[in-house]
């Protein structure tokens, strides 16, 4: 069992990507049409590694959607806090980097 939905996810993605990896070793390798086969192979990998990364980051990011409205509803008062520092320190930010020169 991963310690985290971002470690499913980015374990699923090196596993994948080995297998990319794999296949475009062989097409690399390959000096026939085979080569061809090959690439389309790697290709569709990617593709399907995509999707899946896509998929596993949605499903990710419901899971801590949901999480994050857990956590507010059962600390309204800290979720205002956390959120009025959150605009604060953004309104510092965007002073700062807008300061005019003198």
């Amino acid at each position: 069992m991963s310690k985290s939905p971002a470690a499913d996810v980015r374990q699923d993605l090196e596993t994948t990507l080995e297998d990319v990896a794999r296949l475009l070793r062989q097409a690399a390798e390959s000096v026939t049409g085979d080569a061809e086969a090959a690439i389309g192979k790697a290709a569709t990998e990617v593709t399907r590694a995509t999707e899946h990364l896509r998929q596993s980051a949605l499903t990710t990011a419901r899971t801590a959607a949901g999480h994050a409205m857990k956590e507010v509803k059962d600390h309204p008062l800290a979720a205002l806090t956390a959120a009025i520092a959150a605009a604060a320190t953004l309104v510092g930010v965007i002073a700062v980097t807008h300061r005019k020169p003198v």
